[in-house]
């Protein structure tokens, strides 16, 4: 029998089977849910189905939290555990709350005294910290970097700086098919002594993680379009 708590269930970065990367626990929690919020309805699902989820979807609660969900509707999402039945929280790739718009509804149940339970699944950014070779003791991620190309190379300046003040490996994303624009635009703004670590497609078939410097990059760029990717910068 689950707590009556808020569950945070990572779900798989691609197409790869879920019993390669979650854990048997994570399929014995989500079997016993019948209640989840979701960024998108049909991933979720499709995602449940594949993780071994057998119930009529007609008898589940889904909630649908994305960015156009007001901070009013998310606080409601968490009725159902103060009316004593678990919740499960996934996401729409990864693990929740880490570049996914999970936090809300954990600081809700956190202010109201209620249970949050963590489950271990993979992260896109912590395995290409992992794979990267960088300093994974002093890190920061900062999400999706500008788009206007004056702000984005100065926030890169930025970046370069806090590597040799803080020591401190440097992490962002972009979407998928603005990859190819980013990393030209690195390779032309940051120093060729920079270190450059490229994670895409983790967990899959596909995956491909690799370190070098801006100079060998410039000689051999990766096609990254529409690939999930990870970038990150370190001396």
């Amino acid at each position: 029998m689950l707590e009556n708590a808020l569950y945070l269930i990572p779900v798989t970065l691609g197409d790869t089977p879920p019993e390669m990367v979650l854990p048997a626990s994570v399929f014995e929690i989500i079997n016993q849910l019948d209640a989840f919020i979701v960024e998108n309805l049909r991933s979720a699902r499709r995602f449940l189905r594949k993780a071994g989820f057998d119930k009529d979807f007609d008898t589940v609660e889904f909630k649908v939290l994305n960015k156009h969900t007001d901070a009013e509707t998310a606080a409601g999402f968490i009725s159902t555990i103060e009316a004593g039945n678990p919740l499960g929280l996934l996401s729409e790739a990864g693990v929740p709350c880490i570049a996914d718009p999970g936090g809300e509804i954990v600081r809700q149940c956190h202010s109201r005294n209620l249970k949050v339970i963590p489950l271990t699944g993979p992260s896109s950014i912590i395995l290409s910290l992992m794979g990267s070779g960088f300093n994974g003791q002093n890190f920061a991620f900062h999400g999706y970097l500008p788009i206007d190309k004056s702000q984005l190379k100065n926030k890169l300046k930025v970046l370069e700086g806090d590597i040799f003040k803080k020591d401190q490996t440097q992490i962002f994303i972009e979407t998928p098919y603005r990859n190819d624009k980013m990393l030209a635009f690195i390779l032309s703004n940051c120093s060729p002594a920079t270190a450059l670590c490229i994670a895409a497609s983790l967990t899959t078939s596909d995956e491909y993680i690799k370190t070098m410097s801006i100079a060998q990059w410039k000689k051999q760029k990766p096609e990254l379009n529409k690939k999930p990717a990870v970038f990150l910068l370190y001396k």
